[in-house]
């Protein structure tokens, strides 16, 4: 087992990070941290930000909005059709390059 350094938790299970560790991940006094129960271990990452339920739906809007694409306005049928002629082309080109 690799050892890098041990702490001793505290009586409320608290523990410090060692000083070298907090500047190397830039870990601050008022910095978030998510900790991870993996296996027999805590994982501990330091979030950069938060993101709300409200701006992760509106974030994913606005992607879906700029990715929509060029058949966007068809229907889903007229679009069914489209994609079968263009892959069944693309199979086709795909057998005679064997």
């Amino acid at each position: 087992m690799k050892i890098g350094k041990i702490a001793k938790s505290n009586q409320k299970g608290q523990i410090v990070i060692p000083k070298e560790m907090r500047e190397a991940l830039g870990i601050d006094a008022n910095m978030s941290l998510n900790l991870i129960l993996r296996g027999n271990g805590i994982y501990i990452y330091p979030v950069e930000e938060v993101i709300t339920k409200a701006e992760r739906e509106s974030s994913y809007l606005k992607i879906l909005q700029k990715t929509q694409g060029t058949w966007f306005q068809e229907d889903w049928d007229s679009l069914k059709k489209k994609r079968g002629k263009i892959e069944l082309a693309a199979s086709k080109n795909r057998k005679q390059a064997w």
